[in-house]
């Protein structure tokens, strides 16, 4: 028996490491934003037939958190349930998965 995963969601997202002098806007039909003192503020609108919501929503960063950004939808965002990292740091975490569970980098079953 071998171990496998679920196949990671693989879309690719411009991101920001935040630090203390990170400063930035964004804005569309559907959000304005800004981060500035390690704050991320959010204004939302969204428009149905029967109605219009807005929604404001104020997010305490810390440094060295990732923002990745969608620029048709949400713009900025800070995922909850998974930790960004780059292509190659994807690469060995699952090389070393493999290793881990399989005693080799490869896998040769499919």
């Amino acid at each position: 028996m071998k171990y496998y995963v679920m196949s990671p969601d693989l879309t690719p997202y411009e991101g920001v490491k935040i630090t203390k002098e990170t400063e930035l806007t964004f804005e569309n039909e559907k959000v304005k934003q800004s981060v500035k003192d390690l704050k991320l503020i959010s204004e939302y609108k969204l428009v149905f037939p029967k109605y219009t919501t807005y929604n404001r929503l104020e997010m305490n960063l810390e440094e060295g958190e990732i923002l990745l950004f969608e620029g048709e939808n949400r713009g900025y965002f800070l995922p909850s349930d998974i930790i960004p990292c780059t292509i190659e740091g994807a690469i060995e975490q699952y090389e070393a998965l493999a290793l881990a569970l399989d005693g080799d980098k490869e896998n040769k079953e499919g």
